[in-house]
């Protein structure tokens, strides 16, 4: 399934340049759906699911350049079905008059209209066993897959995605790890401030989720953390958009920043009994990156371009020198 059959009968992958990224529609009674018309289905892979992949302002944008936008009704999705009315959309449930249809999520088999474009992750470019059936019924139905995980800055296979985790990822995960923490203290006996986080799909906007945040790390700065607790120390795994995210999150927090070779005086100095005050009334935000997760076999210095090209010469550190003085890891 991972693979298009070429016109001489042989097997080709997908990204050989012998096959074009843009194949012509085959002619016929499976080509349907009318030019210049784009749909938006409803998502439905599980009840939390209240992504789009337009807003109403894009779809009124759509408008202006000329093309029909259908929408599926959802009673679900972050956007109602007025907004996007309002933004100059058909709402009705047949998408069948669209030549271009858009999702988020898998779309269900028997759901894939034939001889259109689909445009959602599809979870098969690394050959994922569980969406090799989803790729045959591509196939089958001669659908052009545009798969968001593929579309990069240049067009090229390996070259920089456009579509991708962001900050936002981060802020979401973040937010709802928060109240996860506060439900597992209390569960080992600790009452903490971050029971009054709540999820983030529980929050209309983002600066009300950071709001709740806020007042939890106002607590804490005026009440502290248990002391059995301290320090408290959370690890970020990287550096990259969802990381990043997920930090400016925790900073809403009392905190300060350490280097990650700090973390084990500070864990030292818990055991000696020498924490202070303070070290209860904020916690310890530590970045680490690949130097800290790996060391070379031979004993040189850590080199990231080597580490890439050659990573059987490095051995992990990580579970050693950073993950027994982390509270929580990122």
């Amino acid at each position: 399934a991972s693979q298009l059959r070429a016109p001489t009968g042989e097997f080709r992958r997908p990204w050989c340049s012998s096959v074009r990224a843009h194949m012509p529609m085959p002619k016929g009674p499976v080509a349907s759906g009318k030019p210049g018309v784009l749909g938006l289905r409803r998502e439905d892979k599980n009840k939390w699911e209240r992504r789009a992949p337009l807003a109403p302002r894009h779809v009124a944008e759509l408008q202006r350049q000329g093309l029909k936008v259908v929408v599926q009704p959802c009673t679900r999705r972050v956007f109602t079905d007025e907004e996007y009315e309002e933004a100059g959309a058909e709402i009705r449930e047949d998408l069948s008059e669209c030549s271009t249809i858009l999702a988020v999520k898998e779309v269900p088999i028997d759901l894939m209209l034939p001889g259109r474009t689909w445009c959602f992750f599809s979870h098969t470019i690394k050959a994922q066993p569980q969406g090799m059936p989803l790729l045959d019924a591509v196939l089958e139905k001669k659908v052009r897959l545009v798969d968001y995980e593929c579309i990069t800055k240049s067009g090229t296979r390996l070259d920089t995605r456009l579509v991708a985790f962001g900050a936002f990822a981060g802020y979401a995960g973040a937010i709802d790890f928060l109240r996860g923490l506060g439900e597992r203290f209390l569960a080992l006996g600790f009452s903490t401030p971050l029971l009054h986080i709540g999820s983030a799909f529980m929050y209309p906007t983002l600066e009300e989720a950071k709001r709740a945040v806020a007042l939890a790390g106002e607590a804490i700065r005026k009440n502290g953390l248990p002391k059995a607790m301290c320090p408290f120390t959370a690890i970020f795994t990287g550096t990259g958009n969802v990381s990043q995210g997920a930090l400016e999150i925790f900073k809403l927090l009392p905190h300060e920043i350490v280097d990650p070779s700090e973390l084990q005086r500070l864990c030292k100095r818990a055991d000696r009994g020498e924490l202070s005050r303070e070290d209860c009334h904020k916690i310890y935000l530590s970045t680490t990156a690949a130097e800290h997760m790996v060391r070379r076999r031979d004993g040189q210095p850590f080199d990231k371009s080597s580490y890439y090209s050659q990573p059987d010469d490095y051995e992990p550190i990580f579970q050693d020198t950073v993950l027994p003085y982390a509270t929580v890891v990122l």
